[in-house]
């Protein structure tokens, strides 16, 4: 989330617009003297090998009770916008994490996908408010159903034509916002919000008769602290 993993050679982000593995096989990390906040994610012998069904992804933990999956038309970014009618998505709750002061270091939270579902293009243009500032966003993958899943990147003349970037379990990928050459920060646009061209998730297909979930982690980072 924060700071460099210096043993590893790996930085905060991954490369413009590609993918990265992000399994750790050493026996430690080390932040270097600037110190790191990181995500630890551990695979452990009961993780399954495929998502069939939303209901064999559970949280536990403080808070619980909280994080229960939405069909993603009924959740509050769903309801509003007729394109998710219908589709075999759905979203968790996701949760801020704040420094000393309160203010936003990052926002995560969660999203599947199944098979075939576009996410939609979009390029986060609203403008930011205190409780939504100006976000970075990068993607991490629980899970590939398919195996085919991925983001993409449309053209800016035409939404229809995509680059698709194929992204698998334990990947994250780079930047997809646009990135000032001089400081390494976010570019914003004039209402404030930082300026990302249209991209998206695109769920894969397969002839397999049964439902197959992608499973993401959306990590939404204040643009205060998203320099590369």
């Amino acid at each position: 989330i924060l700071g460099d993993l210096t043993n590893l050679e790996q930085q905060r982000f991954a490369p413009f617009k590609q993918t990265r593995d992000t399994v750790v096989t050493t026996d430690f990390v080390d932040a270097g003297v600037a110190g790191a906040l990181v995500t630890v994610i551990i695979e452990t012998s009961t993780v399954a090998a495929n998502i069939h069904s939303m209901d064999e992804v559970t949280f536990k933990g403080p808070f619980s009770e909280e994080f229960e999956w939405v069909q993603f038309d009924q959740s509050h970014i769903g309801k509003s916008i007729p394109y998710f009618k219908g589709l075999d998505a759905h979203l968790l709750p996701g949760f801020h994490l704040l420094d000393t002061q309160g203010d936003e270091i990052i926002y995560v939270h969660f999203w599947s996908a199944g098979k075939g579902v576009d996410m939609s293009p979009h390029d986060h243009s609203l403008a930011p408010t205190k409780n939504a500032p100006a976000f970075t966003e990068t993607h991490w993958v629980f899970n590939n159903g398919t195996g085919k899943g991925g983001m993409y990147d449309c053209d800016p003349t035409d939404r229809k034509k995509r680059t698709y970037i194929t992204m698998q379990r334990g990947q994250d990928h780079g930047p997809f916002w646009a990135i000032n050459e001089d400081t390494g920060m976010p570019r914003l646009r004039e209402n404030g919000a930082i300026e990302f061209g249209f991209h998206g998730w695109q769920a894969g297909n397969d002839n397999e008769p049964q439902q197959s979930y992608d499973l993401v982690g959306a990590f939404e980072m204040n643009q205060v602290h998203s320099k590369v």
